[in-house]
């Protein structure tokens, strides 16, 4: 179970270049569209760096003025920490299961059951096959963490997929012993002793899987394998009579601009091929468990507590209402955005003991134990390395109870990464071992992760000095694109499974368009780079809905630290087998569906940052 898995970033500021570049230079680019070429798709979360200053914010209200109106701080409970695996990371050793033998323990359970063997006797076998699933589980993971620490190693990569295939299968084995025993004699019994959530989470995931569909996830690991293989791919082009990479590419010239098009072209070639036929097995999926549309069977499965009917609405209000603000921030500080990250002296490590002041310095001591624990047992790499996943991520080895943290710090390079990371790792730390049957809400991970992001500002002047302001547009402005870039991409996806016949060119036509609406300009082949279309269909609006959420916890901050510090803990002690609407609310925050809160943002944001809506308020 993977949170916040961060791809590969080109710059926007690189789109915003080569569209200058073309501009001057009267070439044109291939492709299925007019107007603007097209810019380098992201993750969400990376955090640029920027050195020259930003305006003042608005003046503060004084302390006498403003206190009437702080909000009440939340009584939060202390956080309850479960225990941890005392094992190093590289102790931790893959082993394939004898899967053979964890198929010989569901028929005797099978057969307990239909002998009416004693109760202590059925629920221990039904102990022991959730114990299996988590052994396999836990060895999936080491063989996917194996796989992305080098991805030129395809052993890790086929264990991994021969594992994720197994666990789809003995997924429904599950549901099969579990619904003959709730077909028994022994249903209240073990109703009692596993609990009515347990039930109800089976009776609701059930529906998301059967023996039917095995050949077809099957295929779709396959497919997902060979596109981790392509985004692996070193793609090349011929440039002045050499053979080039985008590494080797000056894109301040005509010619380097057209060589990174033909390098895009054909990678997005060769991807989306792959992505086209994972719509249709998709699609076959859904349908085949009686789903009419693939996107609902998606927002199921990852236990969404809201529709993608809303996730449309929420859309709309962002593209009124953030939009334009991004747009405008990206205007006024467009060149110190730009070379932002190119100015950075600071390293991942660096970010270690920043984050381990802060944490003693106010949040929980659980934190600090996690950030103990992650160093103390070698449970992170931070890796430059060529064959390193270009990515950052947090997930948990289930076993051990064990949250990771990969950062590849080539794609990566400032500490910001390691405070929205930490955000996941933290909320891994307090779930404690995983079962079957469990589950984690990925935008309320999100929370997590940005809401750490936003609160650590309060220490931006230690970390980056003078700075600091900037270092603040930077992030925020990469949340900005977060909500954005999350909308469009749940749109575009929305879309492609409303025609899955759709071909490639029509695919990349339609995310240009898209990208124009929220953007202002269109992106068509690089959507290919965000491994979630392939890995993790409809994640992307996770990014939108936490990062609204996320500012609305840090603008609480304005007002009062304690109260914005309360609500984040709050937030953070919801980790397993949680919704995010409930969470949010319990915290004191708004519901994005049906407030107004996307517009609230907007205009606190841009009273604080642009200069013009600060001068009105002069």
């Amino acid at each position: 179970m993977k949170s916040a898995i961060h791809s590969q970033k080109l710059t926007r500021f690189l789109c915003l270049l080569i569209s200058c570049l073309l501009l001057l230079s009267g070439c044109q680019a291939g492709g299925p569209s007019q107007g603007s070429p097209m810019g380098a798709e992201t993750q969400v979360q990376e955090t640029e760096i920027s050195q020259t200053q930003v305006p003042e914010s608005q003046p503060q209200e004084t302390e006498s003025e403003s206190a009437s109106a702080l909000p009440t701080v939340l009584d939060v409970p202390d956080e309850i920490v479960p225990e941890h695996g005392d094992v190093n990371f590289e102790d931790m050793a893959y082993e394939r299961p004898d899967l053979a033998a964890v198929d010989a323990d569901f028929d005797a359970a099978l057969q307990q059951i239909a002998d009416a063997a004693g109760e202590e006797e059925v629920f221990a076998a039904y102990d022991a096959l959730m114990d299996d699933i988590s052994h396999i589980s836990t060895m999936s993971t080491l063989a996917s963490i194996h796989s992305d620490l080098d991805l030129s190693d395809s052993y890790y990569e086929e264990e991994s997929t021969l594992l994720d295939n197994e666990l789809t299968r003995l997924d429904n084995r599950m549901n099969e012993v579990t619904e003959a025993i709730l077909s028994s004699s022994y249903a209240d019994a073990f109703t009692e002793r596993m609990g009515s959530d347990f039930v109800e989470r089976y009776e609701f995931y059930s529906q998301l899987n059967s023996p039917e569909i095995e050949d077809l996830v099957a295929q779709e690991n396959d497919l997902v394998s060979e596109y981790r293989q392509l985004l692996a791919k070193e793609y090349t082009t011929e440039l002045n009579g050499e053979e080039v990479t985008m590494e080797d590419l000056d894109l301040s010239t005509s010619e380097g601009v057209e060589a990174y098009y033909d390098i895009y072209m054909q990678k997005n070639a060769e991807c989306a091929s792959v992505y086209l036929e994972l719509v249709q097995l998709r699609t076959q999926i859904a349908r085949t468990l009686g789903y009419d549309s693939y996107a609902d069977y998606a927002y199921d499965s990852l236990g969404r507590d809201f529709t993608k009917e809303d996730a449309a609405r929420f859309s709309e209000m962002v593209k009124e209402y953030i939009a334009p603000l991004y747009t405008e921030l990206e205007s006024q500080y467009y060149f110190q955005l730009m070379f932002a990250q190119s100015d950075s002296s600071l390293t991942m490590e660096d970010g270690i003991g920043y984050l381990r002041e802060a944490l003693g310095a106010e949040f929980p001591a659980a934190m600090t134990e996690a950030l103990d624990y992650m160093l103390e047992h070698n449970l992170y790499v931070f890796d430059d390395g060529a064959q390193v996943m270009p990515a950052a991520y947090s997930t948990i080895i289930d076993e051990y109870a064990a949250p990771f943290l990969l950062i590849n710090t080539a794609t990566y390079t400032d500490p910001g990464t390691l405070f929205h990371e930490f955000g996941h790792y933290y909320n891994f730390y307090l779930m404690g071992e995983i079962q079957w049957n469990d589950s984690n809400n990925l935008d309320l991970a999100e929370v997590h992760s940005q809401g750490l992001e936003l609160l650590m500002f309060h220490y931006y002047p230690e970390i980056y000095g003078s700075s600091a302001d900037t270092m603040q547009i930077s992030v925020i402005y990469n949340l900005l694109y977060s909500i954005l870039a999350g909308c469009c991409e749940d749109e575009f996806q929305q879309r492609v499974f409303e025609n899955p016949d759709m071909t490639v060119d029509e695919m990349n036509l339609l995310h240009g368009e898209l990208y124009q609406e929220y953007f202002g300009y269109p992106v068509y082949y690089e959507w290919v780079d965000i491994h979630h279309h392939f890995e993790t269909p409809f994640y992307y609006i996770s990014y939108a809905t936490s990062a609204a959420s996320a500012f609305e916890i840090w603008e609480l901050s304005q007002e009062s630290r304690p109260a914005a510090l309360a609500a984040y803990r709050s937030i953070t002690q919801n980790t397993l087998n949680c919704g995010y609407l409930e969470p949010l609310a319990n915290a004191g925050l708004s519901n994005p569906f049906t407030s107004d809160m996307v517009e609230q943002i907007a205009e606190a944001l841009s009273a604080r940052y642009l200069t013009d809506a600060q001068d009105e308020a002069a």
